[in-house]
């Protein structure tokens, strides 16, 4: 499971999360919170994508920094920008290559991305794009996905597939979302973040 201890991230002099802790020790979790509150820097950092400068950050007891436990995490986030020269199908191989797991023919077709496969990723419209990210997070089938407003920009049969997809999941999940479909959820357990960088579950 996911544990947070003591987390403080700041860009250059501003404090974006400061002493933070928390455990996320159920399998679900859907994340609230005002708009530029921490809560995507927050994903980006237990991805291990993005350097602390405080604290730790830990998946089954191990950091989120070792290339190790790298493999079981997924992220998916508009934050991350993908290298635009490549085309999808170019992307998603790469992706297999460094996780060494199989080209995610099933999930492509599920999310109806087959005929954007031979598209530049800088040619791709922002529902694509969208797609596309899933499908880097779940490619590898890691053992705690971070999804940020994972339906946003979705159409209707692929957020419909997505939302029972992570019902079935057997990892952990972890979304940030205010779309009812997962905070009226009963299978999410919905905590707020605030802006004293403090957790409060939601009855």
């Amino acid at each position: 499971m996911l544990i947070l201890n003591n987390v403080s991230k700041f860009y250059q002099k501003n404090a974006v999360l400061n002493d933070v802790t928390y455990h996320f020790d159920c399998l679900k979790y859907c994340i609230v919170g005002p708009n530029g509150i921490g809560k995507t820097t927050l994903l980006m950092l237990a991805a291990g994508l993005e350097d602390l400068n405080c604290g730790e950050i830990v998946f089954n007891d191990e950091s989120v920094y070792l290339t190790e436990t790298k493999r079981h995490l997924g992220i998916s986030s508009d934050k991350i920008k993908l290298p635009d020269f490549l085309t999808a199908q170019q992307l998603l191989e790469f992706h297999c290559s460094q996780h060494d797991c199989p080209f995610p023919n099933i999930l492509i077709d599920r999310l109806g991305f087959r005929a954007q496969l031979t598209t530049q990723v800088s040619a791709l419209s922002l529902g694509s794009l969208k797609k596309a990210s899933l499908l880097l997070a779940l490619a590898h089938q890691p053992k705690c996905l971070l999804l940020d407003e994972p339906t946003t920009g979705l159409d209707h049969n692929s957020r419909e597939w997505l939302l029972d997809f992570l019902h079935q999941y057997q990892g952990q999940v972890i979304v940030t979302s205010h779309e009812t479909i997962f905070t009226e959820n009963a299978h999410y357990k919905l905590v707020e973040f605030d802006h004293l960088n403090k957790f409060s579950e939601t009855i």
